[in-house]
This record gives C-alpha cells, structure tokens and sequence, in this order.
C-alpha cells in the first residue's frame, strides 16, 4: 500500500481552492513548479489526471476530472481530520493528567464533585482508576495515582504526604437474609457480640472492630476476604456475619443479604492522601479546592 503524503494532498486542495496555479503557489508560500511537479506527483500516485488544465496558461482556472473530484471531496475531509487529530494532541500535552484511586466504599457523593471540579478544568485530565481492598496504598507509593480515598487511618507518617478527612460514613452489621438479627431495625455491638464475622485480609482490624468496646477480640471466620464482593458472598452463605460501611450497602443491595445500622459505634472517616504537590502547580490547586468543597458534604 502506498503511504499518503499529505502534502501533495494540500497542495492539490489548494489548488482547487484558488482556482489557479499561480494564486495556490502564492497561497502556500512555495514556487510555481514545486507546486506544479507535486499535483504532477499526485496524478502518478492516483494512475490518473486529476486536473483538466487549461491550455491558455497558468493564471486560468482549471477545470476538475471526475476523478479529480472525489479525490478532492475524500482530501478535504482527511485533511480537516489530520488537522483535528493534531490539535488534539497539541491540547492534550498541554494538559496535567491527575489519577485517583476509588473503591467500592467510596462514596459516590465524593465523586460527584471530583468530577465537576474537573470538568471546569480544560488544563486537567482527571482518570479515575478502581483498586481492590488494600492496593491503594501501593499504588500511591509507587506512583501509579495521584490520590487515594480510604477508610483506614493513615499509616504514612510523612511531611511530603498530604491526608484529609473528606466524610464520615456509619457503619452497618450484614447478614444472611435468614439470620435471626436481619430483621432488626438497629443494633448494638453487644448484640453482636458472640457472632463469627468474615475475617479480613486487608485492614483487618478496622474492618472486624478488633478490639470490641468490650475489650474482647472478635470470633472470626476464614478465609479472609479479599474483597467486599468476597465478604459479601460468605456472609451470604451463612459462614458468618461482616461489618461494613452504608456505602456498600447503598451499592450491593443483594436479594440473600441485610445490612443493620450499628447504633453505637463510631462512623467510619473518609480520607484522602496525596503527594504533596509545588504550591501554585494545577494539581495541587485542584485537590485543595477538591478537599475544601467536600469539607460538611457528608454527615
């Protein structure tokens, strides 16, 4: 396949365009034979003639071959479409791409204003990236995003490190549909007790409130979930209960399960974390308005 030289492509559009030889050459700021031998060109790559030439010189209009035509119709097209894609792309380096990691607890009302707020933003491009339960910190630390929500306390003891509490999410008790406590309209966590909760694999403690209020350690049951889709199908099964926050709750609304608000424990924090950026950089502005904004959003 012979490779398309956009050049010969515009010096035959503007030709056409000007009507004459002498004006197009004019036009594109090249002589009158470099633009003549590049359409002569262009008639030997196409196997045929493309311009009826008049024979009474070059300052004449000329006339176009049917051939002439469509190669001038699909010419203008991939030319404005080559100009686009370069623009596009003249844009796009300009830009500040921003990665932030979000999980299944994270809640969708956080997102909302992530995305307007960048919306406005022509200089940034925001991707949002899902990580499973406990890869955000690695991701963070690698550099592969920008920012992390999490629920977890922050274990990163670092000036550079920037962690803001952006929500505070209540947590609710899930069951079997069939559990004797799925019907309860609330409970506490003495009623819960003695009940065998999923183990956790990541942010095990937290998760499985390790200790109780009572001081007790929780009665845990393997394997360790690895996800909330993971604890969501044990505890379905009947291997044993889970604590979770309303946000998973708001979002898996599962037939064979119930979630119970926990009256007496503390809602769970929302954090952000994020490599502190050069004050006046766009990345730094964005997230510290992103941070303010979210500041009274959830209860």
């Amino acid at each position: 396949m012979t490779d398309i030289d956009l050049r010969l492509l515009r010096f035959f559009v503007t030709a056409v365009d000007c009507a004459t030889f002498s004006a197009a050459a004019r036009e594109l700021g090249v002589t009158q034979p470099a633009l003549s031998q590049g359409v002569k060109r262009l008639e030997d790559l196409v196997g045929a003639q493309i311009i009826d030439r008049s024979p009474q010189g070059s300052a004449r209009p000329f006339r176009l071959t049917p051939v002439g035509q469509l190669l001038y119709d699909d010419a203008t097209e991939l030319l404005a479409r080559a100009g686009s894609v370069l623009n596009r792309a003249r844009a796009n380096a300009t830009r500040t791409v921003l990665r932030v990691a979000f999980g299944t607890s994270t809640p969708s009302a956080l997102i909302e204003p992530l995305l307007a707020l960048a919306g406005k933003r022509e200089e940034l491009d925001l991707q949002l990236h899902f990580m499973g339960w406990g890869d955000e910190y690695d991701a963070l630390l690698r550099g592969d995003v920008d920012m992390i929500f999490t629920h977890s306390v922050p274990l990163i003891d670092d000036p550079d490190w920037i962690t803001t509490a952006v929500a505070r999410v209540p947590r609710v008790a899930v069951f079997a549909r069939n559990h004797t406590l799925a019907a309860h309209p609330h409970l506490t966590m003495s009623d819960i007790e003695d009940e065998p909760i999923v183990d956790a694999l990541a942010d095990r403690d937290f998760w499985i409130v390790n200790p109780r209020p009572s001081g007790k350690a929780p009665r845990t049951v393997g394997p360790r979930a690895r996800s909330v889709d993971e604890m969501l199908t044990f505890v379905a099964t009947g291997t044993g209960m889970g604590i979770t926050c309303r946000t998973v709750a708001e979002k898996h609304a599962w037939p064979n399960i119930a979630y119970v608000p926990i009256e007496d424990i503390e809602p769970t924090d929302v954090f952000t974390v994020r490599r502190a950026a050069p004050p006046g950089t766009p990345s730094a502005g964005f997230f510290a308005a992103y941070e303010a904004r979210c500041d009274g959003l959830l209860p």
